[in-house]
């Protein structure tokens, strides 16, 4: 009969982060590989994603490229935005959404601009997001919807600092012209 392998202790680091991630090393792909973000040159380890936060991520998306159409590019799945370069800060995005008038070609590699939109799906294992919030403002990301699929809520944030949240039954303009209700969702 065969030894089981024992269970691996996910409580500790792993054995190797550089100390400090300089954009270079993002550049030359000197990078640990895994789910992370960069703070001010700090590797920040992330859980992966959970079913339920994997489905409402392409919900989102799935109708969100449904009601934009032709008008830019979007992208899924922990989508890399430079905040800044030195030091480097590495945030991922759920959902972003760039539109033609920022980025007439398809982004390629990590986003050096900013997105018209970021969608944030909150979860157990988001944390508190208002650093990351403070990040893609800071980078010029004019809003962020955050998507809470436990309590059924969408919370629009914008960079003038105005918060909108929005229940099941309502609409909320996400865009110009583009209208998202949980409902549409659900």
């Amino acid at each position: 009969m065969a030894t089981p392998l024992p269970r691996p202790d996910f409580t500790k680091k792993p054995l190797f982060y550089p100390p400090r991630v300089t954009y270079r090393d993002l550049l030359e792909g000197n990078i640990p590989s895994g789910l992370y973000e960069i703070v001010k040159g700090e590797v920040i380890e992330m859980a992966p994603a959970g079913f339920i936060h994997g489905d409402w991520e392409f919900e989102v998306a799935s109708r969100l490229k449904r009601l934009l159409k032709d008008k830019g590019w979007l992208a899924v799945g922990e989508v890399g935005i430079v905040i800044s370069r030195e030091p480097l800060t590495l945030r991922a995005a759920d959902i972003v959404f760039v539109s033609r008038e920022r980025s007439p070609e398809r982004p390629k590699g990590y986003l050096e601009i900013p997105p018209d939109l970021v969608v944030e799906i909150e979860g157990p294992g988001s944390g508190d997001l208002h650093p990351k919030l403070k990040d893609y403002f800071s980078f010029g990301i004019p809003r962020v919807l955050v998507v809470n699929p436990k309590e059924k809520t969408l919370a629009l944030y914008t960079a003038e600092g105005r918060v909108s949240f929005h229940g099941t039954d309502e609409e909320i303009e996400v865009l110009p012209g583009v209208k998202l209700s949980l409902k549409d969702l659900a």
